[in-house]
């Protein structure tokens, strides 16, 4: 073989790994382009605006697909998770659904306020009472020179939203402190603004604030008469 025909066959070597290199860049190519387009997974998105608060309903959703790799990690993608949660915000024509965008619905219907009392740790709860149990709010007002001691209803069938973490509670403007409990724990009712009003004022002036617990399904429905006592001086004490 003449030098000529060397370097002819080196030329072609040359050429050959050339083609060979473009192809693997292309195929990288190719294939990075497949990873970011493929697979894909199909996503929820609005098809009209939806308000604060309101349901998302099936009607108002339809099925988009994207490539998974550009899909936000918390997009919801199962119709059946629109079920018991609100728009927790002005949601647009067009947004992709996801968990932070739905939260539950507002723990208070119409009318209704949020209000927090303080209970007596181990004679008000004893661990029994939480979220969505009715109960009766009872306080024990102390004598006056007018009127014995008596215990009342304040709110009867108040249903809790919430009960907090047991704490300590020092002594107060109204009690002393070793009349205090030795703990309380803070609980959540939805009340009217009238039984707020009436709450407040027993939690203020009251000697101790209990809860009773009613059975499930139990609606309260007590008359004037069972809703306070209060002890008939004694005959022999005069």
């Amino acid at each position: 073989m003449n030098p000529r025909q060397r370097r002819g066959l080196l030329l072609i070597a040359v050429a050959f790994l050339g083609l060979l290199g473009v192809f693997v860049l292309i195929a990288q190519y190719v294939a990075s382009v497949r990873e970011q387009v493929d697979p894909k997974v199909e996503l929820l998105s609005l098809t009209k605006p939806v308000a604060a608060n309101e349901a998302v309903t099936d009607d108002m959703v339809r099925r988009v697909e994207m490539p998974r790799r550009w899909a936000p990690a918390t997009a919801l993608r199962d119709p059946g998770e629109l079920v018991g949660v609100v728009a927790g915000t002005d949601l647009r024509k067009g947004s992709l659904l996801q968990r932070g965008m739905l939260v539950p619905p507002p723990d208070l219907g119409p009318g209704e306020r949020e209000v927090a009392i303080l209970v007596d740790a181990e004679t008000g709860v004893a661990g029994k009472i939480g979220p969505g149990k009715l109960v009766d709010i009872v306080a024990t007002f102390p004598a006056s020179d007018r009127k014995a001691p008596q215990s009342r209803v304040v709110v009867p069938g108040a249903r809790i939203i919430e009960v907090g973490e047991p704490r300590l509670k020092g002594g107060n403007n109204l009690r002393e402190q070793q009349q205090d409990p030795t703990q309380v724990v803070p609980v959540t009712f939805a009340l009217t603004p009238q039984e707020v009003l009436q709450v407040t004022y027993a939690e203020s002036n009251a000697a101790e604030v209990r809860l009773s617990l009613l059975r499930p399904g139990e609606q309260s429905e007590l008359s004037g008469k069972d809703r306070a006592y209060q002890r008939e001086p004694d005959p022999e004490a005069q």
